[in-house]
């Protein structure tokens, strides 16, 4: 009977060689990502000093260059995937971006315009534009907007291919064509496949994106956040964390802003016309219901409130390249930081129409310069008197690197494994529960890299100074106090499990004596 229990437990138990695969692959892949978001914080910069000027050619230049990362960001994902998963192979990354290029193009070949808004591709009919279609190669052609999703299935394909086939010989006559040539060679035609298999499936994925997107809106404010940051902290010891959080920055998932022109045209009118009556907002609420289409609303404020709205023939003209920019993004992170360097359309301007950008990332800023930094402080206490001097570096060190750039991992490292109970069950719903609070507080803080000092100076205090509405002075606040009841309950949990472990030695030490 035992015998066959265990027979059957070694049957359905993972064996330790594929853990470690698994364990190896996420890592990489993790890693992989890393490529993409170390680009994010110079373009970020860019963007940011673009965003200070006027519309002038500094201005243009700087956001520009910006926007060059976050418009191709299928591009760079792709590229990142192959790069961590083929050792850097210049063959490989070669045969992405003639994958990345033959993709597009060929679902663009496709791509007929019924009107401004609707367009056909292959059996798919009455498509929307504005939610499934993107420039690509500086406007001459549209293609799918895949953003993230696309750049990954491209990387994941050609690395697939390239490993699979980098050391295929051919005969004689076609030796030229051999190993990585080969690869290159198959190149166009595996990704006009996978081309294909994107106007099959797209619309239906694009389609139960945003349906998820629009559930995580609609959600209870507050608890959104307070998933998104218990998972993501209890992924980081398994190094897999970004798997979880990709979708939410990145992609429709986190947020899209297609579905809510009108509203956030409307928040725009409010916000520039204080003085208008109670009766000519209850006029432009009823327009946003009776009318879906932007130039029928625009010639209904003309006609019946162009006295009282004063600048509405300027919103005519500039709102719609604003708001073009804007559908072309999706995610949290992209979103909201371009919300908060924007004046047309705001991040408060978001909230209150019930896009909730940034509650994603703000509750990592109190985790990246208050709780952990305190988390460090408790393990340096809790080291024995004699050591503390010796260790004192790595935790300062450890401290600063969470505090001021937001890379965590340096001090999470040093109690996910030693005390994981203390990581799952307090410390990851404890972020969770912060993250819950600045959501609940309306805090709105983006970023371009992490959670960071560096992030928070131009993604929360430059905004904030450029009269965004962010409430950044509760941060602070949320901060101390989680700051203070981090202490005590680590203080407590560490030096309990300290004593429970020096008497467990000691015991030992009687029992090995006698």
């Amino acid at each position: 009977m035992n015998k066959q229990k265990t027979k059957n437990k070694k049957l359905f138990s993972i064996s330790q060689e594929t853990k470690n695969r698994m364990k190896t692959f996420l890592q990489k892949l993790s890693s992989s990502f890393g490529f993409v978001i170390i680009l994010m914080p110079i373009f970020g910069l860019f963007y940011s000093i673009g965003s200070l000027f006027d519309e002038n050619t500094a201005g243009l230049l700087f956001k520009r260059m910006g926007t060059i990362l976050f418009s191709n960001i299928g591009l760079w994902f792709c590229l990142a995937i192959i790069i961590g998963f083929t050792n850097n192979k210049g063959a490989a990354v070669y045969s992405g971006i003639i994958s990345y290029f033959v993709f597009n193009l060929f679902i663009s070949v496709f791509i007929w315009k019924n009107n401004e808004k609707t367009f056909t591709v292959w059996f798919w009919k009455e498509l929307e534009t504005k939610i499934y279609l993107t420039e690509f190669l500086f406007g001459k052609f549209q293609t799918f907007n895949t953003g993230v999703v696309g750049g990954i299935a491209i990387g994941s394909l050609i690395t697939f291919i390239y490993n699979k086939y980098k050391d295929q010989n051919l005969i004689k006559s076609l030796s030229f064509f051999s190993k990585e040539k080969f690869v290159i060679l198959l190149t166009p035609f595996v990704s006009i496949i996978l081309a294909s298999l994107f106007i099959i499936i797209w619309p239906i994925i694009g389609y139960l994106m945003m349906w998820i997107g629009k559930g995580v809106s609609k959600s209870p404010i507050g608890l959104d956040a307070f998933i998104f940051r218990t998972v993501q902290r209890m992924l980081i010891p398994f190094g897999s964390s970004l798997l979880w959080q990709a979708p939410m920055w990145y992609s429709s998932i986190g947020g899209n802003v297609n579905d809510y022109e009108l509203p956030l045209l409307a928040e725009y009118i409010y916000r520039t016309n204080p003085n208008l009556t109670n009766d000519s907002i209850n006029k432009i609420k009823d327009a946003i219901e009776n009318f879906k289409d932007f130039n029928n609303f625009i010639d209904y404020l003309k006609s019946n409130l162009s006295s009282e709205i004063n600048n509405i023939f300027e919103i005519e003209s500039n709102w719609k390249n604003e708001f073009e920019t804007f559908s072309k993004l999706e995610g949290d992170q992209f979103l909201s930081y371009a919300a908060l360097t924007n004046n047309y359309i705001t991040i408060n301007d978001c909230w209150n129409v019930g896009l909730r950008f940034s509650r994603f990332i703000t509750g990592g800023y109190v985790n990246s310069m208050f709780t952990l930094p305190t988390i460090a402080l408790v393990l340096l206490l809790n080291e024995k008197k004699g050591e503390r001097r010796k260790e004192m570096g790595v935790y300062i060190t450890a401290a600063l690197t969470a505090f001021l750039l937001g890379i965590t991992e340096p001090i999470e490292y040093m109690f996910c494994y030693t005390v994981p109970l203390f990581f799952f069950t307090i410390y990851a719903p404890f972020n969770g529960i912060v993250a819950m609070f600045t959501s609940i507080f309306k805090v709105k803080i983006g970023t371009m890299f992490s959670t960071g000092l560096f992030d928070f100076t131009l993604s929360g205090i430059i905004p904030s100074v450029n009269n965004q509405s962010t409430n950044i002075w509760i941060l602070p606040i949320i901060g101390i106090l989680s700051s203070i009841t981090m202490f005590f309950i680590s203080y407590y949990y560490f030096k309990y499990n300290k004593n429970k472990k020096d008497k467990i030695e000691k015991i030992n030490l009687k029992l090995d004596q006698n």
